[in-house]
């Protein structure tokens, strides 16, 4: 019993994360090369040490670059509004992360998408020859 409680732990603590940095980053940190940040994910170690905090950036390539750079010269300030809002022994060191997944997503997507092109492009050239040579 008292082995899932500690087993959910991180994930309840990464979820209190996830929030309390979405909503830091939406009302307490003004910096205009901040774009339009998503925090996708935190993972949390299990001795609550160390924070992975994953963030997407709608917009460019630059956007992207431009606020990883904000972020990363905000941690130390983020770290301590988490730890102002969330009451833990030790308040977890926070590390940035560009979540790459929907980029992924998309491009097997786009892959898949091709694939089935091509697929539908052979039967239609199959089905040419046959009629030509009928």
């Amino acid at each position: 019993m008292v082995e899932k409680m500690l087993l959910k732990r991180p994930k309840r603590v990464a979820h209190l994360i996830q929030k309390e940095i979405s909503e830091i980053l939406q009302k307490q940190i003004k910096n205009t090369q901040l774009g339009f940040v998503t925090i996708t994910e935190v993972k949390v170690t299990d001795d609550l040490q160390h924070a992975k905090v994953y963030f997407t950036v709608y917009g460019s390539e630059q956007e992207r670059i431009s606020t990883e750079k904000v972020l990363k010269r905000k941690t130390s300030f983020v770290r301590y509004l988490v730890g102002q809002r969330i009451k833990l022994r030790y308040t977890p060191e926070i590390v940035f992360q560009y979540d790459e997944t929907i980029e992924r997503a998309t491009r097997i997507d786009e892959l898949i998408n091709k694939i089935h092109q091509e697929r539908n492009n052979a039967k239609e050239t199959q089905e040419r020859k046959k009629e030509d040579n009928q």
